[in-house]
């Protein structure tokens, strides 16, 4: 492999580009002093002191004395990496750890600025897609007792992560004892990806069934808060805007819309049917 590949990966792993160099050099001479390092990588030498330094305490390198003399030997790559994750992972726990200390100490504050709602605040319209994500996950995290939803096109999530993020958040809901009721639309979606994501929320506990059709795209949180898919009637970079409106009457007026769908709706495993269905060209 080019030792330009070499250096490519490493820098994909997370190493800055200058530390590779170094690495790699270290690699294939086995053990170099500071200058023969600035001879076959071209750092300067100057640096090449405080970057050695830096992979010394990642565990990528150690330091040798002879004599007068230092040089530099790469540690063997499988312990030098799971050095580098294991840092990596401890700093990312102190991160989590701070985040949650940080959360408890606001939460006082947040719920204080709460109480202080204008009525009209009682009505938000969200058009972009990162903000609709973080609102979704927002009420899931915060209901209590049930949710309900109409599954349907389009989606706030553009990358599988932020979908395993929905995923997570429903988990969690599950296993504190919310009762989550589903309703899919099929006729509109990839078959193979809706079962994938189906199965594994009802593996979790949620309860799924499916419509050909689903006139609205709308989920509601503990029978208090509606959040609304609205039709884009101008042109607009998002593909969907939504409504939240906290409101016990609208959502039980929605949830008598969701029970009547649900009554007439396919259990969730007929999307297997027509899968083979399609499979079978019939």
């Amino acid at each position: 492999m080019p030792k330009k590949e070499y250096i490519d990966k490493l820098v994909r792993f997370g190493i800055s580009k200058t530390q590779a160099r170094i690495y790699v050099a270290l690699l294939e001479k086995r053990e170099l002093s500071a200058m023969e390092i600035h001879e076959l990588t071209k750092v300067p030498r100057s640096k090449v002191y405080e970057i050695t330094q830096n992979m010394m305490l990642k565990g990528m390198c150690i330091e040798k004395t002879m004599g007068r003399n230092k040089k530099y030997q790469a540690v063997e790559p499988r312990r030098a990496f799971n050095n580098i994750i294991a840092e990596q992972e401890h700093m990312l726990q102190e991160k989590k750890d701070i985040a949650n200390s940080i959360s408890k100490m606001f939460g006082p504050l947040y719920s204080q600025g709460m109480q202080n709602v204008d009525v009209f605040e009682y009505v938000e319209i969200i058009r972009d897609l990162p903000s609709i994500h973080e609102r979704y996950v927002t009420l899931l995290r915060n209901t209590k007792y049930e949710q309900l939803g109409f599954v349907k096109p389009p989606f706030s999530y553009q990358v599988k992560r932020k979908l395993l993020e929905q995923e997570n958040a429903e988990v969690d809901r599950l296993k504190k004892g919310v009762m989550i009721r589903v309703l899919y639309e099929y006729g509109s979606r990839d078959l193979g990806e809706l079962i994938g994501h189906v199965k594994k929320c009802t593996d979790a506990g949620e309860r799924a069934r499916v419509v050909e059709k689903l006139p609205i795209k709308t989920y509601i949180f503990d029978g208090r808060f509606v959040l609304m898919a609205l039709d884009n009637l101008r042109v607009t970079t998002s593909p969907l805007t939504m409504l939240v409106v906290e409101h016990r009457g609208l959502a039980a007026a929605v949830k008598i819309l969701f029970d009547h769908l649900w009554e007439g709706a396919h259990d969730y495993k007929f999307l297997e049917s027509l899968l083979n269905k399609k499979k079978k060209g019939c």
